[in-house]
C-alpha cells in the first residue's frame, strides 16, 4: 500500500511539474447603448494540456451606456482551445466554446451560444503572453446585453475584438 501511494504522489509531482497554468484577462469594447459605450472586461483561468492545446474558462462582466442604454451583465465562458501556427512569436489558435450571458435591469435577458473564437497569442517573455479575440462565429441565441453586439448574418458573426494579458506559472 505504500508503493502505491508513492508512485501516485510522484506521478501527481511529475504530472504538476510540468504544469502550465495561466491567469489573466481581457478587455472588450461591446458596442453602443443609448448614449454611451458598453465595455466588458472578462478575467479567465486555464490550462495548457501540451504544446498545443489548452483548457479553461472566462467569467465576463460587461457595463456602460446611458439612458434607456444602460446596463449590466455577465457570461460564464468554458473552452477548449488548439492552436494550429506557429509564427514567430505569435501563435495562431481557435477556442471552441459554449457560454451562457444575462443581463440585468428592466429589460433583463439571459442567452446562451456555442461556437469558435479565432485569435492570436503572442508571447512577450518566459510568462506573460498578449492574446486578442479576433471575432466569434457560431450560434448565439441573443446578445451579451440583449442583442447589443455588432453582428452580421443575425448574429452568426460577432466582430468584437478581446485584448488580454496572461501570466502563466
Amino acid at each position: 500500500m505504500k508503493k502505491v501511494i508513492l508512485v501516485l504522489a510522484l506521478s501527481l509531482m511529475a504530472f504538476t511539474a510540468k504544469a502550465q497554468f495561466y491567469v489573466g484577462g481581457s478587455i472588450q469594447f461591446l458596442g453602443m447603448g443609448g448614449n454611451g459605450a458598453i465595455f466588458g472586461i472578462a478575467p479567465e483561468a486555464g490550462y495548457n494540456i501540451g504544446n498545443n492545446m489548452s483548457v479553461g474558462a472566462s467569467l465576463g462582466f460587461a457595463f456602460g451606456g446611458t439612458g434607456e442604454g444602460t446596463g449590466a451583465g455577465m457570461t460564464i465562458d468554458p473552452y477548449f482551445r488548439y492552436y494550429f501556427v506557429d509564427w514567430g512569436p505569435a501563435r495562431f489558435f481557435a477556442d471552441g466554446h459554449f457560454n451562457f450571458s444575462t443581463s440585468f435591469g428592466n429589460n433583463g435577458s439571459s442567452a446562451w451560444g456555442i461556437g469558435v473564437r479565432p485569435g492570436v497569442a503572442f508571447q512577450l517573455n518566459e510568462h506573460f503572453s498578449m492574446v486578442t479575440h479576433l471575432a466569434r462565429i457560431g450560434y448565439y441565441g441573443g446578445g451579451f446585453l440583449a442583442g447589443i453586439n455588432s453582428s452580421l448574418a443575425g448574429g452568426i458573426v460577432n466582430l468584437s475584438p478581446t485584448v488580454g494579458l496572461y501570466y502563466a506559472f
